[in-house]
């Protein structure tokens, strides 16, 4: 009976030992340079050579060798002003505090490693804002399928369907993130949880970014509206007239009905 037991202890051990190893060897596999390219390339580039006025460069910037900080900033965010290699940037970045441990050592490392993409030759065409319009409220469709920046964003006062929008006011995105340049970089790789999904397999075209970020500089001096809900202030208006009508309905009528929920009892 024990020489059983020993021996079912041991496969089973055994079996337990080969099951998760799969699962520790992933977790220790998360890819550095993924990382960077899904949640840092849009702004600092894949090339890590930021945005100028923008977004500071990563490679060659003594700062990001101090683990403390810039764990600190990935995790935290940081907006301000700042000089790095005697440069002043001024974007804002936003924070990533969803990452897991694995995927922020994993990253961190990947920065101080401090082996980029080559950078490439070419930049963007210049943008058409008024086409940038268009694609922004998607009277003109984004070519790779992905949805308008309006089903989800207002800017400069246009709301889909006059309703609420599950995305911030980007009418001063271009200020916010210094510049046209900036938002058309930014654009290659939504700096969002919620967006990155929708727009993996259906990225933004290069032409689109440029007429994108040319439409949200030409707007970056409009005042944000914040304006009232319509369909919000549609549906109190709503309330309001049914309860009127049901105050003003006859007495006879309100009665009787009354007397018929009463006979059902």
């Amino acid at each position: 009976m024990k020489r059983s037991l020993s021996l079912a202890l041991i496969v089973g051990g055994t079996a337990a030992l080969l099951l998760l190893g799969p699962a520790v060897g992933a977790q220790e596999e998360v890819d550095g340079r993924e990382v960077f390219l899904a949640s840092c390339s849009a702004c600092h580039q894949g090339t890590g050579l930021g945005v100028s006025g923008s977004f500071p460069p990563l490679a060659g910037n003594d700062r990001v060798q101090d683990t403390a900080y810039l764990t600190s900033v990935i995790s935290e965010g940081k907006s301000g002003p700042m000089d790095v290699l005697g440069v002043s940037y001024d974007g804002e970045m936003p924070s990533f505090p969803d990452l897991t441990a694995a995927e922020m050592d994993a990253l961190v490392a990947y920065i101080q490693a401090g082996v980029f993409i080559p950078a490439e030759t070419g930049g963007l065409e210049p943008g058409d804002a008024a086409r940038g319009k268009d694609l922004f409220t998607g009277s003109d469709r984004l070519e790779n399928g992905a949805p308008a920046c309006a089903s989800c964003h207002t800017a400069a006062g246009f709301q889909a369907l006059n309703g609420p929008a599950w995305g911030p006011d980007l009418t001063d995105i271009a200020n916010r993130y210094g510049g046209e340049e900036a938002v058309a970089a930014a654009l290659v790789s939504p700096p969002s949880a919620t967006m990155q999904p929708l727009f993996a397999d259906n990225p933004i075209t290069d032409q689109e970014r440029a007429d994108l970020a040319a439409y949200f500089a030409s707007i970056s001096n409009v005042q944000p509206s914040g304006g009232p809900d319509v369909l919000l202030l549609g549906g109190a208006a709503g309330a309001v007239a049914l309860f009127a009508l049901m105050l003003l309905a006859p007495r006879s009528r309100r009665m009787g009905f009354a007397r018929q929920l009463r006979s059902q009892r």
